[in-house]
């Protein structure tokens, strides 16, 4: 195999790899979903709890004395704009839960940079739904205080440039197959989680095996060459006329 074919073979690879990293879970949930029929996990401990479950995730923050909860994110040129949320779900203190369809004033309502949600009391835990994209979850820390994100099933974070987890994580666990991470103080303006498959991981390293191999390879081809230049020199010997005429003197002298 030559060098250019193994070079076009080793970016191949590298290419399949990063496909494979970033490829999609599956068709995106859109932050679809009935309130009636969605579950949310009200016996949380944390302020914020997060199930992302690959095209959508389930959020439950706890909310002390507010009216309303304002809810973003950040588009691609890094501007703010509306969360699209659904199954919107309050649970009071008592243990009661209601959801938007069937209490009155319990909506939401869009302005330039961010939706509102109109909360039914000022104390409770609000639920709701929204989209999540590819292997990559983000969100704006709406509350003060402890956070918990369940990744899909299957997925890691445990090495980079494959995952990213920030801030920095106080504890990560398995639960049910799926990694569960937890902060207890989250002082930053953002939560965001990177993850990845297995298989990635074995992608990306074959990938830069051969990537290696190639570079090795190109090493040892240019090695020779000048090795083989070198060979032929001397086997010229010292008498070839290199244009330098430093022991004779100009033309017609001598």
């Amino acid at each position: 195999m030559t060098r250019r074919r193994l070079l076009a073979f080793g970016l191949l690879v590298g290419l399949v790899a990063l496909a494979g990293c970033s490829s999609i879970l599956g068709p995106g949930a859109g932050g679809g979903g009935d309130a009636a029929n969605t579950s949310y996990d009200w016996d949380t401990d944390a302020n914020a709890t997060i199930n992302v479950t690959g095209g959508s995730y389930e959020a439950v923050y706890a909310v002390q004395n507010e009216s309303t909860f304002p809810v973003f994110r950040r588009n691609e040129l890094g501007q703010n704009q509306p969360l699209g949320v659904s199954a919107l779900q309050f649970r009071y203190p008592d243990g009661r839960v209601v959801t938007a369809d069937e209490t009155p004033g319990f909506n939401t309502s869009t302005e330039r940079e961010r939706a509102v949600i109109n909360l039914p009391a000022r104390n409770g835990k609000l639920g709701f739904t929204a989209s999540a994209q590819g292997k990559r979850f983000t969100t704006r820390t709406f509350v003060e205080g402890s956070y918990e994100v369940t990744i899909p099933k299957g997925m890691r974070v445990d090495y980079e440039p494959l995952a990213k987890v920030s801030p920095g994580y106080t504890n990560k666990r398995m639960v049910d197959g799926r990694v569960q991470i937890r902060w207890d103080d989250v002082e930053s303006s953002a939560v965001v989680v990177r993850y990845y498959l297995q298989r990635d991981l074995y992608l990306f390293i074959a990938g830069a095996a051969v990537l290696v191999l190639v570079a090795a390879g190109g090493a040892l081809y240019y090695l020779r060459q000048i090795r083989d230049l070198e060979r032929r020199r001397k086997e010229a010997g010292p008498d070839v006329d290199t244009g330098s005429s430093s022991d004779d003197g100009p033309p017609g002298f001598g």
